[in-house]
């Protein structure tokens, strides 16, 4: 599927909706007006003061409840064509990747690597490029960004829609049942307000700061370090990173400058949202880990050190038990199981209350207790 049929796609669902649900009254209304436009913007002259007039007649020839719908209509059109855009914009991307291999896509940190060494760049250089290498992307609220969470999820789910559609793998049943879930959720998205219904407060532009993060970055910064590494790995063999050179920050919650309703509490609050995404995302990929990690100690036996802590640890917690008695063999899966377990126990932490309060704490979990086992594992793990 190519963006235009993408568009046409998108476009057809949105009239069905408008038909639906107001009247095939303002649908036409809303197909004359854009055709007018279109004649509007005609490389011929005549056309075009045809098209403006004939729009600005029927413009003003609205009343205000047609009005109101036919911008609503037009707002989430262009939703529309921007997520057609951008899928297209991926597959294209995609495609290039595919038919360049081995060869390195152009603007890609493959490439770049490649023509820093194409260029002379030694190894002692690149080390000492790379040692210096520190990339800090810092979010802030944007007041052009109205839409609510509920509608940006809305958003990707059609985009994943559209990725289903073009794939070319589908079966006639399963097409099916991808352009109904289309249907339904421009449906939804038309029955659904566009931006809130109140000021949004430092809380909610924090939210909405990790949605992105929780959706986007939480994926694509991994696999920006795994690009680096690769290609690194590929033009200077056994060169490695060996520090964080990207990392994120916000603004948002902590900026009492840039927004004079910052205050402690809403602080604490902050580090409260940011600190339960991470715990919840790391618990559960360790919970996925647990469960695709089912190495027997028959073919790798758990070392020493692994063994002590699992000795040293209390009573097992019931689910972790379960998988004691059940895979008896598999200490790995175990491991991976009481890590999850620390961590939904973390999140339980009363982590605003505890900030407010200058009580003395200790945390339940820190980091190293998590990245100790966890670098056991990964060094015994064939």
């Amino acid at each position: 599927m190519d963006l235009s049929e993408a568009i046409h796609l998108l476009g057809d669902l949105l009239g069905k909706v408008l038909v639906e649900q107001e009247s095939a009254g303002l649908f036409a209304i809303e197909e004359r007006v854009r055709t007018q436009a279109k004649a509007r913007r005609s490389s011929d002259s005549q056309e075009a003061e045809t098209g403006a007039q004939a729009l600005a007649e029927e413009i003003a020839g609205l009343d205000q409840e047609s009005a109101w719908v036919i911008a609503c209509a037009f707002a989430l059109y262009f939703d529309l064509v921007n997520t057609a855009e951008d899928t297209s914009r991926m597959n294209v991307l995609r495609k290039e990747a595919i038919e360049k291999a081995p060869e390195p896509v152009h603007d890609s940190i493959d490439e770049a690597v490649q023509l820093l060494k194409a260029s002379g760049l030694t190894r002692e250089q690149m080390t000492a490029l790379l040692d210096s290498l520190h990339i800090e992307l810092v979010l802030t609220a944007h007041p052009t960004e109205a839409r609510r969470r509920t509608v940006l999820s809305k958003i990707m789910r059609i985009a994943e829609g559209l990725r289903a559609l073009g794939s070319g793998q589908l079966l006639p049943r399963e097409q099916e049942r991808w352009l109904q879930a289309l249907h339904g959720e421009i449906t939804t998205l038309w029955l659904t307000d566009r931006a809130r219904s109140a000021q949004p407060t430092p809380a909610d532009e924090v939210r909405t700061a990790l949605y992105f993060v929780g959706q986007i970055f939480w994926t694509a910064l991994p696999q920006l370090y795994e690009m680096l590494n690769e290609a690194v790995e590929k033009y200077y063999p056994g060169l490695k990173m060996n520090h964080p050179w990207l990392k994120m920050a916000s603004w948002m919650g902590g900026d009492r400058d840039g927004n004079p309703n910052v205050t402690a509490d809403v602080t604490a609050e902050t580090f409260h949202l940011h600190r339960g995404l991470a715990v919840e995302n790391h618990r559960a990929a360790l919970q996925d880990l647990s469960r695709r990690l089912s190495l027997s100690d028959a073919f790798v036996p758990l070392p020493e050190g692994l063994q002590d802590w699992l000795d040293r640890r209390p009573a097992l917690p019931a689910h972790s038990a379960r998988i004691q008695a059940r895979y008896p063999h598999e200490p790995y899966r175990l491991i991976l199981s009481l890590l999850a377990h620390d961590l939904a126990e973390a999140s339980q932490d009363d982590m605003k209350s505890r900030l407010l309060s200058s009580a003395p704490h200790t945390a339940r979990v820190r980091s190293a207790d998590l990245a100790g086992p966890l670098e056991a594992i990964a060094a015994a793990v064939p």
